[in-house]
């Protein structure tokens, strides 16, 4: 069975998390969006860290929506955790609490995002589509947007190439083209990235993976944030430098809304 604890009481024993990997996911109204994505993201990240567990996947999915109904939370962000113990199997660990989402007017203003000097793990030492736990990268790239008054960090790779944020994916538009980077970079390639790209081809986007430079993202015309609890979130300033107006431009708000659109068409909301 798996431990439902509530979050103020989760503590995970460090010895345990090097080698463990977790999923997030978000509940709207009790139901959780792209569930079987997430499962797919999270036994790949099983076989890659070579991780044991003695679950079937038809058993976790009836675990996470245990946890979640038990819960009582209805708009929730629900994450599962596996932390291999020295003596024991490993067990999932799965938390439920409340989602706290970004303030409106983070979509009405956009964010500030600040390209850090830290780089993303090239693939050959890091495969980045396992989702592992030991993310210290990511904390201390935040730590160095936040001195340089931004919101989020963006990471390069170690040829100077815009990759993603600290949680989550991004892209730029650009006369009319949504334009990412390529999983070949070394990006962790999100749930809600493959979302992004759906959005794009109802809207009649043309899209296109590709190596960015600062200069490109510094000439986007808009440049937007995916995760699990973002969404569809636009930045306007980029390491000081407005994005086309300063604003939010028009593509981002019509993705965000596609977006809500999607997740009440699946969950027959």
């Amino acid at each position: 069975m798996p431990l439902f604890v509530r979050p103020e009481f989760w503590c995970v024993p460090t010895e345990q998390t090097a080698n463990g990997c977790f999923e997030t996911m978000r509940a709207y109204q009790g139901k959780i969006f792209r569930l079987d994505a997430h499962l797919d993201r999270l036994y790949g990240s099983i076989a890659t860290l070579g991780t044991p567990v003695s679950f079937t996947r038809s058993g976790i999915r009836k675990q996470l929506l245990s946890a979640l109904e038990e819960s009582g939370i209805k708009e929730a962000v629900v994450r599962i955790a596996l932390m291999p113990g020295q003596s024991r199997p490993t067990q999932p660990a799965i938390v439920v609490r409340p989602v706290e989402l970004p303030p409106a007017s983070a979509y009405e203003k956009g964010l500030r995002v600040a390209v850090v000097p830290a780089h993303s793990f090239p693939v050959g030492c890091i495969d980045p589509q396992a989702k592992y736990s030991a993310r210290l990268g990511s904390v201390l790239a935040l730590m160095d947007a936040q001195v340089r008054g931004a919101d989020e960090a963006i990471f390069t790779d170690v040829r100077g190439y815009v990759t993603e944020s600290t949680a989550s994916n991004f892209a730029i538009i650009k006369r009319g083209f949504l334009l990412s980077p390529p999983g070949s970079q070394g990006l962790l390639l999100g749930v809600t990235r493959n979302v992004l790209f759906e959005l794009a081809r109802r809207l009649s986007m043309p899209i296109r993976s590709e190596l960015l430079t600062r200069h490109d993202v510094y000439n986007a015309d808009e440049v937007v944030l995916t995760s699990t609890l973002k969404e569809v979130m636009p930045v306007t300033i980029v390491d000081g430098r407005k994005i086309g107006t300063g604003r939010p431009g028009p593509f981002a708000p019509r993705l965000q809304a596609a977006f809500t659109d999607l997740v009440c068409e699946e969950l027959h909301l």
